[in-house]
């Protein structure tokens, strides 16, 4: 797959779309000055204990107060840590204690804790904190309070993994420990060694920051694009385009560290048109971060989202209007033609929206075991590329798939139409894009698109005309007929021989 990254650097924000074959993968926001973020390191006060649910608040300067379960502390090591802030008592009894079981052994309440942020405050919830610390490079992950090394399971090759953990043993220091990311795979020993040299260094600026004084960040991660950067850059990636040249420069020195030979996918945009519109991402926003997603087939997916959990509806769509005479085996195939469709748009749905906690799929109905387990194949596959936490569950008897998936920061979401001032505008694409998806399918002939009269008018006004504009981009005339009796958003797609190829 071919891999883009369009960064619009603009005054208080800058906006990251990754982009696959030319679809939109993920989409990031950073805004800048932004105070709490995934992988920053804070010296924070333990302001109560949580007795029922075995937790602490801390202090980081959040007005909600940040959240750090037992099961998030490094029992082993979280003396160790606490014995390196200055003037930092450790709880009396503390290394009497054979079996500390409760949070509350531990810790009490003024006491000073070096953290890690690793969930971004959500909604009415706190930043979630972990003291797992770690400080990820692009092929090592430096663990401070560790003195073992780990291997990435995806490094399959036992040569190069007896070669990596032979490397790292002779270069790293005796209080440290190491996960050998995927990335390291074939570096040589000298890209390593200074990749590690560099993240002591980070570690020990971090170490002469707990002196100051507490609530404070003592540690920054990087910005979002040198992470996507250091956390996905592969082979894949064949351009890197930014509309703001000092940022460029910055990138540029960045990818000069961790892979010198790719600085020439670095472009600096300067176009008159705004870049995410250039690269058609505002178009995809548009259509793909609505409650409604359409597919290429004409099926669609309807995505809900509760307190609880997400719950995701695969719809035919226009396949209800199926040709009379198609045989049972010709409907069964169909079936798992869209549900396999739903499958691959669900996994980008999820990724792009980064979608957290459980989430529930009904697929259509399928009743063949090998079918179901062909969808299931599927989806796990398309899931592969997800770098979130996630398990799935094969399809239940209800031909629901159950799901989990991890999540780090606020689910994006698209603005509601009904507020927006750009609804018409965001009507016109996902109406484009249903028309694009019929002349696809080149079995029907003479497209006729029923609309309200209001929409027919705007589609047919000016020069050229969005109507015009249709007939040069795809080489075929829409026949546009104004209905007076529609709803506004209400339509009809209807071929030469008057068969609904789609409709609201």
């Amino acid at each position: 797959m071919s891999k883009e990254l369009i960064i619009n650097a603009e005054e208080q924000e800058v906006k990251i779309a990754l982009l696959g074959n030319g679809k939109l993968l993920e989409l990031h926001k950073e805004i800048l000055n932004k105070k709490f973020s995934v992988g920053d390191l804070y010296l924070g006060i333990v302001k109560k204990i949580l007795y029922g649910l075995n937790a602490a608040i801390i202090d980081i300067g959040h007005y909600k107060g940040a959240f750090l379960h037992y099961n998030d502390i490094d029992i082993q090591q979280i003396g160790k840590m606490l014995d390196l802030i200055p003037m930092n008592p450790i709880k009396e009894d503390f290394f009497s204690k054979k079996n500390e079981n409760s949070i509350n052994d531990i810790l009490y309440p003024g006491q000073k804790i070096l953290v890690q942020i690793s969930k971004e405050p959500i909604s009415n919830k706190g930043p979630k904190l972990t003291t797992k610390i770690f400080l990820p490079g692009r092929n090592l992950i430096l663990l401070p309070f560790s003195k073992n090394i780990f291997i990435s399971h995806k490094i399959n090759n036992i040569e190069e993994k007896k070669r990596l953990f032979s490397c790292i043993n002779k270069i790293k220091p005796n209080e440290f420990g190491i996960i050998i990311r995927t990335a390291a795979f074939n570096k040589e020993e000298k890209i390593l060694n200074e990749e590690l040299l560099f993240l002591i260094k980070k570690w020990n600026k971090t170490l002469n920051n707990l002196i100051k004084v507490a609530p404070v960040r003592v540690l920054s991660e990087s910005r979002k694009a040198f992470c996507l950067l250091r956390d996905s850059f592969n082979e894949d990636l064949k351009y890197i385009y930014c509309n703001n040249y000092f940022l460029c420069k910055k990138i540029h020195s960045y990818l000069s560290f961790i892979a010198p030979e790719k600085t020439d996918i670095i472009k600096y945009y300067k176009g008159n048109i705004p870049i995410f519109e250039k690269y058609g991402i505002e178009k995809q926003i548009q259509i793909f971060l609505g409650k409604n997603v359409p597919l290429e087939n004409g099926a669609y997916i309807v995505i809900e989202h509760t307190e609880a959990l997400h719950v995701i509806d695969v719809n035919s769509g226009m396949n209800n209007h199926m040709k009379k005479n198609c045989t049972e085996s010709d409907r069964l195939n169909n079936i798992l033609k869209i549900n396999l469709l739903a499958a691959t748009e669900i996994a980008r749905q999820l990724r792009l929206r980064d979608m957290g906690g459980i989430i529930v799929v009904d697929f259509i109905d399928m009743f063949d075991p090998i079918q179901k387990k062909q969808l299931y194949e599927h989806l796990k596959e398309k899931m592969k590329d997800d770098r979130a936490k996630h398990k799935i569950l094969p399809p239940n008897k209800f031909g629901l798939v159950q799901f989990t998936r991890h999540r780090v920061r606020p689910e994006l979401k698209k603005v509601n139409y009904k507020k927006s001032k750009d609804y018409s505008i965001d009507y016109i694409h996902y109406l484009e894009f249903i028309i694009e998806t019929t002349i696809k399918n080149k079995n029907h002939k003479g497209i006729q698109l029923h609309i309200h009269s209001f929409v027919s008018a705007y589609l047919k006004k000016g020069f050229p005309s969005i109507q015009q504009k249709w007939f040069f981009k795809y080489r075929k005339w829409i026949k546009i007929i104004p209905i007076d009796s529609f709803q506004y958003t209400e339509y009809k797609i209807i071929n030469n021989n008057h068969e609904i190829i789609s409709s609201s």
